[in-house]
């Protein structure tokens, strides 16, 4: 009589995450596995301690830098809202030196959090441009260069900031005035590398003015930005270094359809952008848009072609997906095919049609709907961009070289096989 034993399936290596709430193990049969661990271990917690606890280690990664990716495995929707207030009250509470530090990172976690509640998905959209506006400007500033060898006691990129603050005209050629020109003397070439990124800072303008007159509706991305003085006045400072920069190289300058051959696209924006800027540049006295503006941004899109809303990633990442409490299973090198628990909810603004164009996020180049490139995606944010660059300017490698070990929202890359996409 011959007995065949088989053998169970036990775990030969395992390793917990940074927070010790997921486990990750692989078994004899070499499969990989990760699991929840409950913060609680097993006992029954109200909403407010588990708040608290899912808090501390938020504010713990935020501070460390360490990923916080096994901390969303236990929000639920339901607890969204209450983190991120209670995440932004912790973070105004420390000395101004910190909050610098941590600005970019807590955009970075709050944006990830909005994801995971079909009621915040609009403000998670504002969240990543925001990043991404934040990233483009510290990336065109880094380019200005003083005149003089003798370097002042600011940069060309603080001086531009210090005077667009107190210049308050509406009039871009003024505000120009002011500025020493020659710190934003450029190669004609390194202008045009920039064209895609100008660009991107040129529609986000349009489409935030011409959105004023729905400001009522929080759902709509870029809601936020409207009230929101300091990214309102970086877009300013944008604005008007690209206006200096297109009477270099007229070809980087964005590219706006309009109605009208004479218009001066970019001084219409400027001066609509201005208005809006000083109803909301001091946080204390914040006071509402006036009908005039409200107007004037009502007619914009009779006036100039408003972009869609291509510049917002896939909402298709994995940690977004993994909220249900049901078993999941995964394969090495095959998309991702889980379907979010929410993901049939209307305000879904992250949907795409099947034939629908793909665009590298952080290149701002369109890819085709059948891209021939290899990319790479977030796993978190599901943010596109090509693995090989297809660019030789040292200003854009540079741009390039920030986005190599992580995505702009903080989240792991994946490669994507071209024949996955």
């Amino acid at each position: 009589v011959l007995i065949f034993h088989t053998s169970s399936v036990h775990f030969k290596a395992l390793q917990l995450s940074w927070t010790s709430l997921a486990l990750v193990g692989i078994d004899n049969h070499g499969k990989l596995s990760m699991l929840r661990i409950s913060p609680s271990m097993g006992h029954t917690l109200d909403i407010n301690t588990s708040l608290r606890h899912l808090l501390f280690l938020l504010e713990y990664c935020m501070v460390t830098g360490y990923d916080w990716w096994d901390i969303l495995l236990h929000v639920q929707p339901n607890m969204v809202q209450n983190l991120m207030e209670k995440l932004h009250e912790e973070y105004t509470r420390q000395n101004q030196a910190l909050q610098q530090v941590l600005s970019t990172r807590i955009v970075a976690m709050k944006a990830s959090l909005c994801k995971l509640s079909p009621n915040t998905l609009a403000r998670a959209c504002d969240f990543h441009a925001k990043l991404l506006l934040i990233a483009i400007s510290s990336t065109l500033k880094s380019l200005l260069r003083p005149h003089l060898l003798n370097t002042p006691d600011k940069s060309p990129g603080e001086r531009l900031s210090e005077i667009c603050a107190k210049n308050t005209d509406t009039d871009i050629d003024k505000v120009m005035i002011n500025l020493k020109t020659e710190e934003f003397v450029l190669d004609a070439w390194v202008l045009q590398s920039l064209q895609q990124l100008i660009q991107w800072v040129g529609d986000f303008v349009l489409y935030l003015l011409a959105s004023l007159p729905n400001q009522g509706s929080p759902v709509r991305p870029g809601f936020s930005f409207l009230r929101d003085g300091t990214s309102l006045g970086m877009l300013r400072e944008l604005m008007v270094v690209i206006r200096i920069w297109g009477l270099l190289k007229p070809g980087c300058l964005p590219i706006y359809t309009a109605t009208s051959d004479t218009q001066d696209s970019m001084s219409l924006l400027f001066r609509l952008l201005t208005k809006l800027w000083l109803c909301c540049r001091d946080e204390n006295h914040m006071s509402e848009p006036d009908d005039n503006l409200i107007d004037e941004c009502c007619l914009l899109p009779s006036q100039l072609l408003v972009p869609s809303l291509d510049w917002l990633p896939i909402n298709d990442g994995i940690i977004s997906k993994l909220q249900t409490k049901q078993p999941i299973k995964l394969q090495f090198g095959k998309s991702v095919s889980v379907v979010s628990h929410f993901a049939t909810s209307q305000l879904d603004i992250f949907a795409r049609s099947p034939g629908y164009q793909k665009i590298d996020n952080l290149r701002r180049l369109n890819l085709g709907v059948c891209p021939t490139e290899e990319t790479k995606s977030c796993t978190r944010c599901g943010c596109n961009t090509m693995l090989k660059s297809p660019n030789k300017s040292t200003a854009v490698k540079q741009w390039e070289q920030r986005w190599i070990k992580n995505c702009l929202c903080g989240g792991l890359w994946r490669k994507v096989p071209v024949c996955l996409q």
